[in-house]
């Protein structure tokens, strides 16, 4: 009976590829390796953060605009029910206040009018759009440009 074939290798005798600049017996990085890391995060981070600002003041306008359709929506269920818009006293706090948005919202009306205003605090006063409005016509407003902060 043939035996298998055996490799005559000791596993003992093979190394580790030696680098040409570092002895085996020192492992981990060198100083300049981790430099190079570390400027290399940095300037990927210095190019996202201004994107990633961007995006969340998108995220707050967009949870604006909602909040301030919502309220349009409660004022013209109750101008149907009542005949009237609801002065601005009578309408629930619930209405009118948004947990997690940098945005106030406030309400002007009459019996037939009425307009909602969201106005940016801390760190969304720096939007460009500025205060958002919508009112009882359903014309949509803004600061800046209001088609392109309404429309995304």
């Amino acid at each position: 009976m043939p035996r298998p074939h055996t490799n005559n290798l000791n596993r003992n005798t093979l190394s580790a590829p030696q680098c040409a600049h570092r002895p085996v017996d020192q492992l981990g990085f060198t100083l300049l390796e981790l430099t190079i890391a570390l400027a290399c995060t940095s300037l990927l981070t210095s190019l996202a953060w201004p994107n990633y600002q961007a995006l969340m003041q998108r995220n707050q306008r967009a949870q604006a605009r909602t909040a301030l359709l919502q309220a349009a929506h409660w004022l013209e269920r109750a101008a149907s029910a009542n005949g009237n818009y609801p002065a601005p006293a009578e309408v629930p706090i619930s209405v009118l206040q948004v947990e997690g948005v940098n945005y106030k919202l406030s309400l002007s009306s009459t019996a037939q009018t009425y307009t909602l205003s969201a106005t940016p605090f801390g760190p969304q006063s720096a939007d460009a759009c500025g205060t958002l409005t919508l009112n009882h016509l359903g014309a949509r407003g803004a600061s800046q440009a209001p088609a392109l902060c309404w429309g995304k």
